[in-house]
């Protein structure tokens, strides 16, 4: 899936009356009554997306605006925004505690699925009856964690 990023403007572009954005040398600004209220650099995005929430959260712009200006999806704005309200700056820089291991291929489940690819079964069968995704079941053979029976 292809990223898509926010279009800053090299000249001053308005939000709204009093809030505007420009880019300089891979750095964006913000400005508020033609003052500079905050900066980040160009491919941060995480400081993008802080940057933004917090400045709709304080009304110096709307969601809309943001969407109109940028070119960014209003889905990103709004989970920005939820996403600053529920866990503040914390929740943009914390590490991405998503990553790993899948939590229901355990031992039990393993043997479950391993016996079931043993009778000939499909992974999609297999898949509905446990309760995992398929493409879980794929990625623990891709790994060596399962064995796919060769007819």
């Amino acid at each position: 899936m292809q990223l898509k990023l926010p279009i800053f403007p090299h000249e001053t572009k308005l939000f709204n009356a009093s809030f505007g954005v420009f880019s300089h040398e891979g750095t964006v600004f913000y400005l508020h009554c033609g003052q500079p209220v905050g900066m980040h650099e160009e491919g941060d995005h995480n400081s993008f997306r802080h940057k933004i929430a917090s400045f709709i959260e304080v009304g110096l712009c709307t969601q809309s605006e943001v969407v109109n200006t940028l070119h960014v999806s209003a889905d990103s704005v709004r989970r920005s925004c939820r996403q600053f309200r529920e866990g503040g700056e914390a929740a943009f820089f914390a590490p991405d505690g998503r990553k790993g291991k899948s939590h229901k291929m355990l031992p039990q489940v393993l043997e479950r699925v391993q016996k079931q690819l043993n009778e000939g079964k499909s992974v999609n069968s297999i898949a509905k009856k446990v309760g995992v995704r398929e493409g879980t079941i794929r990625y623990c053979i891709q790994t060596g964690k399962l064995k796919k029976k060769i007819p």
